[in-house]
Formats: structure tokens, sequence, C-alpha cells
């Protein structure tokens, strides 16, 4: 896994899109968030990363057991066990300094105590070495 830091001119371009999220429900329900035309201004990840809106597909269903699980679309399926790029927000799972073990989440934090979105705009994230906890955005490669 493998990390960089993006310039903070980007961090409060997501920082005013963090602000939209907070907005009435679109009237068009295709129009998410992470889709387009839900940012303020152009999307701010990078080039060659996996776009949110495409993770944010997954749904949540009933299976056959009564259980819930996620129902994932073809073209989520397809990034399983590929080499991926992500741009997102650390939300440290520890109190330490340095994290190996964290969530990436499409939005950035507004609160301490909440999440900035479902269990579709987060990721997971296992590092090889320890990283530095950061506000700014990144962008971690990985399987």
């Amino acid at each position: 896994m493998s990390m960089s830091r993006l310039p903070a001119l980007a961090a409060a371009a997501l920082f005013a899109a963090g602000a939209a999220m907070s907005a009435p429900p679109p009237k068009d329900p295709k129009q998410a968030p992470g889709q387009p035309g839900f940012w303020i201004g152009p999307d701010p990840a990078p080039a060659g990363t996996v776009p949110w809106p495409l993770l944010q597909s997954t749904r949540t269903v009933q299976k056959a057991d009564r259980k819930f699980g996620p129902a994932f679309p073809k073209e989520v399926k397809e990034l399983d066990r590929q080499q991926v790029k992500l741009y997102g927000f650390m939300m440290p799972l520890d109190q330490s300094k340095k994290q190996k073990r964290f969530l990436l989440s499409a939005f950035p934090p507004h609160c301490s105590f909440c999440l900035p979105g479902g269990a579709e705009s987060l990721v997971e994230v296992i590092a090889d070495q320890a990283i530095d906890f950061t506000f700014e955005p990144i962008v971690v490669a990985g399987r």
C-alpha cells in the first residue's frame, strides 16, 4: 500500500464539497453524493483513481437467509484482486500518530462521532508501513 499527499488546494475544494452534503437531497435519485454534478466544481480526484461513484453503486440487499449484505455491481467485482488507487480522507481507528489500519472515506469527516457517509463510502486500508495521520486528502494504492 503506498500513499501520497495532495496539495492543500485540493483539500480546500473537497472541504467545500463536504459542505454541500448537508444540502437537501437532489431531485434526481441518480444524482447522489459522489455522482457527477454533486461536487461544487470539478471532481477533485486525481486521474487514475477509482471513482467513488463506482464503489457507491454497491447496494445493501436482504439475502435469502434474511441477513443483509452487499450486492456488488459487475464493474466493482472486476476490481477484486486488481491493483487500484483511491483518493480520500483518512479516518483513524486508534489514537496513535502513525496509522497502519484506518478507513479511507470519500468525504471529509465533519464530526468526530459521525461517519461522513455510508458503508459504500468507506474502504478499510491496511498499510504495509504505518503512516502519519493527516487531515489532508491522500491517495492510497493496493489490492
